[in-house]
């Protein structure tokens, strides 16, 4: 089943809106810098969208450990959608640079979506063609005891 299917008209629109916006600040920032930090959009319960930056790079190494720098007390009750952008070295089934984008909804989908790009000169060629995204498992909004994941 497509995630699509179970999420509301809003949900679908919280996480394209998302994605969207998330190549967008990677793309510029890449295109400037040649990288990227990690960093994390979100959509609060009144709709309104802020970006969330690393300020010292800090220890944290790893996905949940850069996510969790990212989050504030409270984002369960006061989010109702995020995507945390990584730049990462893609093996399967992308190889090489991508973008991945692990986007979360409080209604319960979690997609990562990881897109390839390739930098060269002056030149940022990202490929939408080739994203990639898989089905991931609740990282903020976790099932209720009892429901079904």
């Amino acid at each position: 089943m497509d995630w699509r299917d179970s999420a509301s008209p809003q949900a679908r629109d919280d996480l394209d809106t998302l994605f969207e916006a998330s190549i967008g600040a990677a793309a510029d920032t890449l295109g400037e810098y040649g990288t990227f930090a990690p960093f994390m959009l979100v959509v609060d319960v009144s709709g309104a969208r802020t970006l969330r930056a690393l300020g010292e790079p800090g220890a944290a190494t790893t996905e949940d450990a850069l996510r969790a720098r990212l989050e504030l007390p409270g984002d369960g009750a006061e989010l109702r959608a995020r995507a945390t952008v990584f730049a990462v070295d893609a093996v399967a089934p992308v190889r090489g640079d991508a973008i991945k984008v692990a986007l979360e909804h409080c209604e319960g989908q979690s997609i990562d979506i990881v897109v390839p790009y390739r930098l060269s000169d002056d030149t940022l060629d990202i490929d939408m063609n080739r994203a990639n995204a898989t089905a991931a498992g609740r990282r903020l909004w976790r099932a209720r005891a009892g429901a079904a994941e």
